[in-house]
């Protein structure tokens, strides 16, 4: 029986380029498809647990990346007044994994890209169209092209093309949902005295600040919604400060300086429905399989662990189809246990202000180990 051989990756963002990577380490090659015309990556800034880094390391990576970003050794966790409710040594949970990481995403991306770069990633162009058979996988491409695959992956965001085009009618079961929450990420100028992880929680709302390098500090703010907003007008930087006015310094002076130019990403939180991780020779991995809330600041961790065990079984698999069996097998409860913690994270916001900020003080440490000691296990 032939090996995998033709892998086609479908997305150049960070879950696919670390694919592309750790598929190299073993020997392996791929193709790349990015409907993008170029590697450049759009967002603000990531927070990197431990896990993400033990990732990384594997990737090759880790190492550029705390050094064009800044290692969190603490996380402060305050009310919209200012009060003091916790402080979590995120240092001291993570040193079996590595350090956590705050870093500019296009910062990342550069540094997956160029551990990637080769002749195999072809930009502008998409899958238009997928036919599994028995031995093969059919692929149209957008410039009109066609060929043939022994494994496509999925590696093209929550809107994935693959997956609708895999799951077809079935596709409203896997697509997205709104999580009651919309939410603005940016980088400013690193506020004075910011050194941790540093979030601020509102009447169902919160403003969360890290610092990720070069004098720079990512935020993320979001605030509960009914609705799922779409409208940019909604998320201007004028709407942006009339949400968060109340919240204590830094954050009034941060929204301050905020200037029309500065490029402010506004959206509504979604994530995928239920987790899919592909059928037969096509497999999805990263947001495009299970993208969630970004309470656990999980999804580069889940992403690259993703391209590592992806990687894995296809050096080792005697057919494709022996693939997403194993990929399930491998990933489905640890990415199942992330969704459920979020989902109780969620709630835990959710609750009165005066409740959450007794439950944050008492139990915060606690909860943080819980939710993420499992995730200390290499994959």
């Amino acid at each position: 029986m032939a090996k995998v051989e033709r892998v086609l990756i479908v997305g150049g963002g960070l879950a696919g380029l670390a694919l592309m990577i750790a598929l190299r380490q073993r020997g392996l090659s791929a193709a790349i498809v990015e409907r993008g015309n170029d590697l450049t990556a759009s967002g603000a800034g990531l927070y990197l647990i431990g896990s993400a880094t033990r990732a990384l390391q594997a990737l090759g990576v880790a190492d550029e990346a705390i050094r064009n970003g800044c290692v969190i050794h603490t996380q402060r966790l305050f009310n919209h007044r200012g009060t003091h409710l916790a402080s979590i040594d995120a240092g001291a949970f993570w040193e079996p994994c590595g350090p956590c990481i705050g870093i500019a995403r296009s910062d990342l991306h550069k540094l997956l890209a160029r551990q990637a770069a080769g002749p195999r990633i072809r930009l502008g162009v998409t899958v238009q169209s997928l036919q599994q058979h028995e031995d093969h996988v059919r692929v149209e491409l957008s410039d009109g092209s066609c060929k043939t695959y022994d494994l496509v992956v999925g590696a093209d965001g929550i809107r994935s093309s693959v997956r609708q085009l895999e799951y077809g009618d079935l596709y409203e079961d896997f697509g997205v949902e709104f999580r009651g929450q919309v939410g603005w990420r940016f980088i400013v100028r690193l506020p004075p005295g910011l050194e941790s992880w540093t979030v601020f929680l509102g009447p169902q709302s919160a403003f969360l600040m890290l610092p990720i390098g070069n004098e720079r500090a990512y935020c993320y703010a979001d605030k509960a919604s009914a609705v799922s907003i779409h409208d940019p007008a909604q998320g201007s930087i004028e709407k942006l400060r009339e949400n968060f006015a109340a919240f204590a310094s830094p954050v009034p002076e941060v929204l301050a300086r905020l200037e029309p130019a500065d490029p402010t990403h506004f959206s509504a939180i979604e994530e995928v429905a239920q987790p899919c991780f592909g059928q037969g020779r096509v497999v999805l991995i990263g947001d495009a399989a299970h993208a969630m809330s970004p309470n656990m600041a999980c999804g580069a961790a889940m992403a690259f662990e993703d391209a590592l065990v992806l990687a894995e079984i296809v050096s080792r698999a005697r057919t494709a189809r022996e693939v997403a069996p194993e990929f399930v097998r491998r990933r489905a409860a640890r990415v199942g246990w992330v969704h459920q913690q979020t989902d109780r994270r969620d709630r835990l916001r959710s609750f009165p202000p005066t409740m959450r900020d007794v439950l944050v003080r008492l139990l915060s440490g606690r909860l943080y180990r819980s939710n993420y000691r499992p995730l200390l296990a290499v994959p």
